[in-house]
């Protein structure tokens, strides 16, 4: 047994409660006891840590990351949706030729510095697969399939079946293989139709982007804008959008752990429909305002009574995976509410609604769940109340101090190991918080 204290244990509960001095008590992978630190040292032998000047949080959920396009640095143009989706289908050969290996590490290294132990990996053509499956990281592995011309159909769904039988042969208690469905605009109803009947079949949780833009939007709607020119220029055909969005939501009905991303473009009568279905909303704020221009209607997605989630996108969208960044740019982007209550719903939704309505034993510190969370090291002024505890954390915790998967520190081990493939790496400075 083990049990490691903080100053601030945020729970991350409903309540959003927090346990000043508190510890967790865990062994053999699983939490046994929360609760004060000195009393839980009273009543167990256990070895036991304490870290000053520190809050611990579970671990924290990135539920949307592409980490196939960390390579990434420039060559894709921000700004505009459509301008941007050109520029990846004119980059396509370089973002996964040489040098991918690398860069997709360094990106499961922001991760942990972030914080990050549960990622949602939107894979799409495999490149990740066994770097994810290697790393310390656990994984919600979402095979994800696109194609719109009924002849490549077949060819489509077997090479997604192929890359789903190899995510599977990886599958574990921290490898969890799932099916993302690109966008509405990209995936013919044969293939939707092939894709759910397997989520459906095999219990798989499912992804899908829907309404991430003003030219998706218009699509749907009219068929026309910019996509009527995309088809003819790349693809050389005139098209027409298969569904309209409520259609597509439609598809979805009946399926359980089914994540919407982005939905920048949802109606209230959308959002509504998402709720009913129970689908969940995972919003990826820097991602939105450099492709788009805007983020979530956060307001309407509380009235419609939707968990919030959070997540990074990959570097194709954004500078970088730091988990922590988007919480802040989330912080200052909604100006109108209020900051305390935002801060804690931030850090919510990359923890406890992250895992509502699953079967995962994570996103909050209690009893039976697994032993997975984050030590964040604050200024000891941020101390002197713990009313504003969550807006401290996310403005001054810039990285994790260490990250505990199953009881294990993690971060220190892949910041010793990064070493070794990148000389540049000069770790983080995690020393000399223990009391």
């Amino acid at each position: 047994m083990q049990i490691i204290g903080a100053d601030f244990i945020v729970v991350c509960d409903e309540k959003f409660s927090v346990i000043k001095k508190g510890g967790i008590l865990f062994e053999a992978q699983r939490i046994l006891e929360v609760g004060d630190f000195s009393e839980l040292c009273a009543k167990y032998q256990a070895r036991s840590e304490y870290f000053c000047s520190c809050v611990i949080t579970p671990a924290l959920a990135n539920l949307h990351l592409h980490l196939e396009f960390s390579k990434n640095e420039g060559e894709l143009k921000f700004g505009d949706f459509g301008e941007w989706l050109d520029s990846v289908l004119l980059n396509r050969e370089f973002l996964m030729g040489d040098g991918l290996q690398d860069a997709m590490q360094e990106g499961i290294l922001e991760c942990l510095k972030s914080g990050v132990g549960f990622v949602g990996a939107i894979s799409s053509h495999g490149a990740d697969l066994e770097i994810l499956a290697n790393s310390p990281l656990r994984v919600l592995y979402f095979n994800e399939a696109i194609g719109l011309s009924i002849e490549a159909i077949d060819f489509l769904y077997q090479n997604f079946l192929a890359r789903l039988k190899d995510s599977q042969t990886k599958q574990s208690e921290r490898f969890i293989p799932a099916v993302a469905v690109h966008s509405p605009y990209s995936v013919h109803p044969k293939l939707l139709e092939k894709l759910l009947e397997v989520a459906k079949k095999e219990k798989l949780p499912l992804s899908a982007h829907f309404l991430e833009s003003r030219v998706e939007r218009e699509w749907l709607e009219s068929s026309g804008g910019y996509f009527k020119g995309f088809y003819e220029r790349f693809f050389k055909k005139t098209m027409e959008s298969f569904y309209n969005a409520k259609d597509f939501l439609n598809s979805f009905k009946g399926l359980e752990n089914v994540y919407f991303t982005h939905c920048l473009e949802a109606n209230a009568e959308i959002l509504e429909q998402i709720q009913a279905q129970k689908g969940k909303i995972i919003s990826c704020p820097k991602s939105n305002r450099l492709l788009n221009g805007k983020y979530l209607d956060l307001q309407a997605v509380q009235k419609a009574r939707i968990p919030l989630c959070l997540g990074t996108d990959g570097k194709s969208s954004n500078d970088s995976l730091l988990l922590l960044e988007e919480l802040r740019v989330a912080l200052f982007a909604y100006a109108d509410m209020p900051l305390e209550p935002l801060a804690r719903e931030l850090l919510l939704s990359v923890t406890r609604n992250a895992f509502l309505d699953s079967n995962f034993l994570l996103g909050e510190l209690k009893a039976g769940n697994f032993a997975d969370f984050a030590v964040f090291k604050l200024p000891e002024s941020a101390f002197k109340s713990g009313e504003f505890l969550a807006q401290h954390l996310i403005l001054y915790a810039k990285e994790a101090h260490r990250l505990f998967i199953d009881g294990v520190e993690v971060l220190q081990q892949a910041l010793k190991k990064a070493k070794s493939w990148n000389p540049k790496c000069e770790g983080s400075n995690n020393k000399g918080s223990q009391c």
